[in-house]
């Protein structure tokens, strides 16, 4: 099935996640694939997409996410997929942006996906 044949908007927070936590993690391998140790790349991959990596990044481009791209987020903090660990904020965060990264992979806006994943 090819990206362009989805609506993103009619998925679930858990299928956006999902495919958003696949993209992130693909992403950062590619990112640091200079170190050429895979022990090395994994370390950097794990840094950046366990729940604390993804919180801060979250917090870090924050600001410059659209009105629309905020209402995502939102809509993946709140989801039961999110709240599945309770409280935790850090997880929910996490969530959120794996939900925003989904969407926008779905989308097919990879120049997006690309500016808020390249670190600052």
């Amino acid at each position: 099935m090819k990206q362009s044949d989805l609506d993103p908007k009619e998925l679930p927070v858990s299928t956006l996640a999902y495919i958003g936590d696949a993209v992130m993690e693909l992403f950062f391998r590619v990112e640091f694939l200079s170190s050429r140790r895979v022990s090395a790349i994994h370390e950097k991959v794990k840094e950046n997409t366990s729940k604390h990596g993804q919180a801060r990044l979250l917090d870090t481009v924050w600001e410059i996410l659209s009105d629309e791209e905020k209402g995502i987020v939102k809509r993946g903090m709140n989801s039961k997929t999110a709240k599945k660990h309770g409280n935790d904020l850090l997880y929910r965060k996490s969530t959120g942006l794996e939900t925003l990264i989904g969407y926008l992979y779905l989308k097919g806006d990879l120049r997006r996906i690309e500016e808020l994943l390249t670190p600052r």
